[in-house]
């Protein structure tokens, strides 16, 4: 029975989902500090809904909101842990990025649009990318001073946890005097007890930060499981792993040239290797990818049901026999 749960879960990470087949109506994510909409009760270490409005409190992970006083955290990755692993890829940019002549990303950073940093793309991974949500619908602006939006979670799904990374330059981070920002972590910000460690279980270097994330952690939710659980992320232009930070050549996938538009892979075993080229996702390798998403189908939500309960009745059945 094991081996029959654990053949389903592997077909979710094989799936091939078609486009748009989940509603992304109501996305989760987050804006930069530097973004206009920042004011009121928005700081850029919120979860936010669009309006925008706070979905999570910043402090209620354990993060800093101080915006006036300089003082606070920028949340720039995000997941709820049920991203499955597969194309199409959804993304936003930042406030430079320009992509490649003919995308949707090209289109909409142009001078008087600028409507790019604020905006969710997809693509299938073969050199294009489409406008999939604009900036406006989500409640963000446009214009040279636009919101950037830093991190994204499309799935309305129910979640057991809040998987997040923060910027180099957080207060939590020592305003980038400490090795934080290359860490995963889950429910709350505390360094000494992330999900996952950007060293140790990424084959991160210590100034590199995590600026993109999707996570598949279904197995035991919450506790990392290296071999089993999977992320896809990118990193930021200035990490040392990037050839922004580094000052060589682009070269996809390799570090230390590595584009913050390259999407990378790891299964928490220590490594990483690449999953899409930045060409790979219509964008130049200067852009940057500060947001990343995937979506299950509906068909895929039965299997890992199906899946999940399979897993639980042979728990349950091991737990009867240890007690008999």
């Amino acid at each position: 029975m094991q081996k029959v749960v654990w053949t389903l879960l592997g077909l979710l990470l094989l799936w091939e989902p078609s486009v748009g087949a989940v509603p992304i109506d109501k996305p989760s994510f987050s804006i930069d500090a530097a973004s206009p909409s920042n004011e009121g009760n928005l700081t850029p270490d919120d979860i936010l809904a669009p309006g925008p409005v706070v979905a999570v409190e910043g402090a209620d992970l354990n993060l800093q909101d101080a915006l006036l006083l300089g003082d606070y955290d920028d949340l720039n990755a995000l997941s709820f842990g049920r991203d499955p692993i597969q194309g199409p890829l959804y993304f936003s940019v930042d406030r430079v990025s320009v992509g490649l002549p003919g995308t949707d990303v090209n289109d909409l950073a142009q001078p008087g649009v600028e409507a790019a940093s604020g905006s969710v793309f997809i693509s299938e991974l073969d050199g294009s990318n489409q406008l999939a949500i604009l900036d406006r619908s989500l409640g963000l602006q446009s214009g040279f001073f636009s919101d950037d939006l830093n991190a994204l979670e499309i799935d309305t799904l129910v979640y057991q946890h809040i998987y997040f990374s923060i910027d180099f330059l957080s207060a939590s981070n020592g305003f980038g005097l400490l090795p934080y920002a290359n860490d995963i972590f889950i429910d709350d910000f505390d360094p000494l007890n992330p999900f996952a460690f950007g060293e140790l279980h990424m084959g991160l270097l210590a100034e590199d930060d995590i600026d993109a994330l999707v996570l598949w952690d279904i197995v035991g939710p919450g506790v990392l499981n290296p071999g089993r659980d999977i992320a896809l992320f990118s990193l930021s232009p200035f990490s040392p792993s990037t050839f922004t930070g580094s000052g060589l050549e682009y070269i996809p996938g390799l570090p230390g040239h590595l584009s913050p538009a390259d999407i990378l892979i790891t299964d928490f075993t220590g490594s990483y290797s690449l999953w899409a080229s930045a060409w790979d996702l219509g964008l130049d390798p200067w852009d940057n990818v500060n947001a990343i998403d995937t979506v299950p189908e509906p068909s895929t939500l039965v299997l890992l049901g199906t899946a999940l309960a399979l897993l639980a009745g042979v728990r349950m059945r091991q737990r009867r026999k240890v007690g008999a």
